[in-house]
């Protein structure tokens, strides 16, 4: 399985679809050494074989280094997704605890289009990062877009293909501040792949390349080594059957879907020692595990970590 673990809510970007300006964030977590030992407690329960790290902004976690350093203890992959502002200069450090996956995200191709999308101005930085990543290794590199009207995929495409890395577009989902205009705003992968071929991109689907979670495209010319289209189709083709993902939040929730707003409350298992019953509770929500309802969320993207 594929724990995805929130270490904190927090974030210093504020993307129109996740967060609004004035966000609130929890009043209070796990601490850094039981979010540690929740994560050891969940992959000795269930057959865990990669960890990500997540936010929030895991980069804001000043035990960033630990938790992965833990995870790798845990399991032969340790990832990382982060928006990379802050990223470069943490690099060397993050290799050296264990970090072997990098996800950044990035979604625009421009300083306009990424200050209209997160309200801040720290494209150049985002881009820094992501070149000292490859410096420092991190290949392959996957660049991580959230879609929406407003996006100019061919623009993103053509920055993955010169920068050498791997961009996956995400279809907007019906989570947290994205309910009140998601009709309006959400657009689908297959126009997404339109609006890319309209713009002179020849791609092709390349099923083999697929992933549990993301329908893989080549481009024409282009080395799929270096550089593949991925489109993460949560809304207009649900991947339930291949879905693997449990997550774990920096309050000590574990849950199973991205959609399920309760999750189980494991602290007060761990810091009663009823380790029993905190193995077993994990157990029951793993063998639970099943597709949503409905596709939505009420709570926001950063407090479960996408």
């Amino acid at each position: 399985m594929y724990l995805r673990v929130s270490i904190t809510d927090r974030c210093n970007l504020r993307c129109t679809y996740c967060l609004p300006e004035d966000a609130r964030f929890a009043p209070s977590r796990a601490t850094p050494d039981e979010l540690d030992r929740l994560m050891a407690a969940v992959c000795a329960a269930v057959p865990v074989t990669k960890i990500r790290l997540t936010g929030g902004e895991p980069t804001l976690c000043p035990t960033l280094p630990q938790h992965i350093r833990t995870a790798a203890w845990l399991v032969p992959t340790v990832g990382l997704t982060t928006n990379g502002v802050v990223l470069e200069r943490l690099l060397p450090e993050l290799r050296e605890a264990g970090l072997n996956r990098l996800n950044i995200s990035l979604d625009a191709a421009d300083a306009e289009g990424f200050r209209r999308s997160t309200r801040h101005d720290r494209f150049a930085a985002v881009l820094a990062s992501m070149r000292a990543a490859k410096h420092q290794g991190f290949v392959p590199l996957k660049i991580n877009a959230v879609a929406t009207v407003d996006t100019d995929p061919a623009s993103l495409a053509r920055l993955a293909i010169a920068e050498g890395v791997h961009l996956r577009f995400i279809e907007l989902m019906d989570i947290g501040v994205a309910h009140a205009d998601w009709r309006s705003r959400h657009i689908p992968a297959i126009a997404l792949r339109e609006r890319i071929e309209q713009e002179g991109l020849a791609i092709t689907e390349s099923p083999d390349r697929d992933e549990p979670t993301s329908r893989v495209w080549t481009v024409d010319g282009v080395d799929p080594a270096a550089t593949t289209l991925g489109f993460i189709t949560t809304v207009t083709s649900p991947f339930c059957a291949t879905c693997d993902r449990i997550r774990l939040t920096s309050q000590g929730r574990l849950h199973t879907c991205l959609f399920d707003e309760q999750g189980v409350d494991l602290l007060p298992l761990l810091r009663g020692e009823d380790l029993t019953g905190l193995d077993a509770a994990i157990r029951r929500a793993v063998a639970a595990k099943a597709p949503p309802p409905r596709f939505e969320r009420s709570g926001v993207m950063a407090s479960i970590g996408g």
